[in-house]
């Protein structure tokens, strides 16, 4: 009994949460006077809405904009901040202390507090309107950093050790044991990573001045301006925006439990 009533409260909770991005596919093929007049299912299933927007909006150069600079910086981040983790971690320097110090303390600095300072710096280095300009203050990330340091400690020492005495070096060490014991932290960072960067809208707002170089967010909401009442439009844009969100959480959460296991050890 405990049971069926568990999963019966799951599947009551999990439509509630979904409620909304399930609304929001079905209006999407649904006309603005039955969105207006409260219709929960269209009265004819029709493809104007996408084929509308399509026409109107360069809405697969702001889908290839968002998806390059989402990809790119959450690579780069994995790269950088493993790397960075593994140094602080596995080898002894002197500055070592300063180094994570400073890191640390650039994790409670605020964004905003950063942002026109960026702005200027991007500015002087002629990246507007550049892929590079909207990803080049998140190609590193102080608490991506902090993480993986705390992932690395908790690995079996033995195994570096053992991999020291027979003469591997670090970056044999970095790739074949330290990354593959790690999947689930490289992981989790991955997903926040990418939809942080996907979700963006004011940081590529202020770098992106022409339509070619604008990402998603930027675009949704130029529909919105547009489209005005075309709620149809509006939510065929926004099945549009959510898709490779719930894409890469479901296929990472997969990952991460993977990952979680194969790097599972005991001293």
């Amino acid at each position: 009994m405990k049971k069926y009533i568990l999963y019966t409260l799951l599947i009551v909770f999990s439509i509630i949460v979904f409620f909304p991005i399930i609304y929001a596919f079905i209006s999407s093929f649904m006309s603005s006077k039955d969105i207006i007049s409260g219709k929960l299912l269209p009265s004819e299933i029709k493809l104007m809405n996408y084929k509308e927007l399509l026409k109107n909006v360069p809405m697969f150069q702001f889908f290839f904009n968002s998806l390059i600079t989402s990809l790119t910086a959450m690579i780069v981040q994995i790269i950088i901040c493993s790397l960075t983790a593994y140094a602080l971690v596995f080898i002894e320097f002197k500055e070592k202390k300063i180094i994570f110090l400073i890191i640390m303390c650039s994790i409670f600095i605020p964004w905003e507090a950063i942002f026109i300072p960026n702005y200027f710096i991007i500015l002087k280095m002629r990246l507007l309107n550049t892929k590079l300009g909207i990803i080049l203050p998140f190609l590193a990330n102080g608490l991506g950093i902090f993480l993986m340091i705390q992932q690395f400690k908790t690995l079996n020492k033995s195994l570096i050790e053992a991999a020291k005495i027979d003469g591997c070096n670090h970056s044999f060490i970095y790739l074949k044991i330290v990354l593959p014991l790690s999947k689930g932290i490289l992981s989790t960072w991955g997903i926040y990573s990418f939809l942080n960067i996907w979700n963006m809208y004011l940081w590529p707002l202020m770098i992106s001045t022409k339509p070619e170089s604008r990402t998603i967010q930027i675009g949704l909401k130029m529909i919105k301006s547009e489209e005005g009442t075309n709620f149809g439009v509006l939510m065929a844009a926004v099945v549009i925006v959510i898709i490779p969100s719930l894409l890469v959480l479901f296929l990472g959460q997969s990952q991460l439990e993977k990952g979680m296991i194969s790097g599972a050890i005991k001293e």
